[in-house]
């Protein structure tokens, strides 16, 4: 299945930006560890504002959960609100929410000022598969435009949502016209180059294995020092060798996976989503998919919860595929992949300090496209004194992630059970 790509967006770059490995000591105002979304957010920030900025990567730009994505551009945070107000004091309230729906425009508003070819494509639909989905979806819809936002419309019945994704297995859903999709790879290799003409040192192939104690200096596997008066970890659930129990309690990784179909007919694509909207369902372990630029159908669906990459994710996404469009029975598959994401109990993203020189954002829990954005944003802000956003969010309490040495297997077990009610539709 085209092993040498991590996914089918890597496949799709016509020029990919290639950075050098670093070959000796460096000092800079900030480094920055992990060269997805959150690294090339937070160096594009800082860099505007003239800070000397260094971005190391492992592997390569988009080897992580950014190039690896299910290409969804989603408002809001990745869980309910009125669980995030339940975290933080009621005067950030509104600060909270006005963040979390900023997110998608610091990423819109980025594509249209540096004219990003990235495949952008509003319109996304929350799919319900039962009752209690579309009730907690019209609760949704009015929570939200309780608040002042009024991008949603809720789809009341099957007639309805068929207009969008044409289907039987959804009995209603709730459209959003502030949320869309994109091509991740795309959108992240215009990162690197915006990064890059503002003066900001990529490397990639650069493994950072320890971080001085009480200190701002990095040391890579080849021996180098890097120094700097700030240290940004934006490796999410890709930080091996750097990343303090402090970080690790409270995230857990997960293996996502996602599979791409070869190019359909126009025809079959008008017929099954008509309006090209990303779609995801209500399940806790949900479906998502789109059509990307290519007609080609991206279809995620399968989160493993022990860890374990699966040596093929093209069975189990194809079953739940056809599943929902018996119509797709017997259609190529061009590729399938898997990688992991960093989760929280909360589902919150776990913002925090190792000291005041040391920052770090990670466990996006799926909707890590439009919230990297922010998190970029929030940490320069910071850096640069400019507000206490970052501050207030990062004192939000994180439960440690139960299980010791067992972690992994009660994760799973855990999750085993959220699937079983799904199942149940309870």
């Amino acid at each position: 299945m085209n092993n040498h790509y991590n996914s089918i967006y890597k496949k799709d770059l016509v020029e990919p930006e290639v950075f050098p490995s670093l070959k000796n000591n460096i000092e800079c105002d900030v480094s920055i560890v992990g060269g997805g979304f959150t690294g090339l957010s937070s160096a594009i920030e800082l860099a505007q504002a003239g800070l000397n900025v260094c971005v190391f990567e492992k592997e390569y730009i988009g080897y992580g959960a950014s190039g690896r994505n299910g290409g969804h551009l989603v408002q809001g945070w990745s869980t309910d609100f009125c669980k995030l107000q339940k975290s933080i004091n009621k005067n950030d309230h509104k600060m909270a929410w006005d963040a979390g729906i900023e997110a998608v425009g610091i990423v819109t508003n980025r594509i249209k000022k540096y004219n990003i070819k990235c495949d952008l494509q509003m319109g996304y639909v929350y799919a319900a598969l039962h009752k209690r989905h579309l009730s907690e979806l019209i609760e949704m819809k009015q929570e939200w435009s309780n608040f002042g936002y009024k991008n949603l419309e809720v789809l009341g019945n099957k007639k309805n949502l068929q207009k969008y994704v044409n289907t039987d297995r959804y009995i209603g859903g709730l459209v959003d016209t502030g949320s869309g999709h994109l091509h991740p790879m795309k959108y992240l290799h215009s990162l690197a180059r915006i990064a890059k003409n503002l003066g900001v040192k990529i490397f990639e192939k650069t493994f950072i294995i320890e971080r001085h104690d009480n200190a701002t200096v990095l040391k890579t596997n080849k021996g180098f020092d890097i120094k700097s008066s700030k240290i940004l970890f934006c490796g999410n659930a890709y930080l091996e060798g750097v990343s303090t129990k402090r970080m690790t309690d409270k995230l857990a990784p997960a293996i996502s996976s996602v599979m791409a179909t070869k190019p359909l007919p126009k025809s079959l694509i008008q017929n099954l989503i008509p309006k090209n909207c990303a779609v995801a369902d209500c399940n806790t372990a949900l479906n998502y998919y789109r059509f990307d630029s290519n007609d080609r159908l991206i279809f995620g669906g399968s989160s493993i919860y022990s860890n374990i990459s699966p040596r093929d994710a093209t069975p189990g996404l194809y079953k739940k595929m056809v599943y929902l469009f018996p119509s797709l029975k017997n259609i190529d598959i061009e590729m399938s992949w898997s990688g992991r994401i960093g989760i929280t109990l909360s589902r919150i993203p776990h913002f925090g300090k190792l000291n005041k020189d040391v920052l770090f954002t990670q466990g996006y829990s799926g909707h890590g496209v439009a919230l990297t954005a922010l998190a970029g944003k929030l940490m320069s802000e910071d850096i640069l004194g400019k507000t206490n956003r970052f501050e207030t969010l990062s004192k939000i309490s994180h439960l440690t992630f139960p299980g010791g040495m067992f972690r992994t297997p009660v994760l799973a077990l855990g999750m085993s059970w959220f699937k079983f009610k799904d199942w149940l539709r309870i």
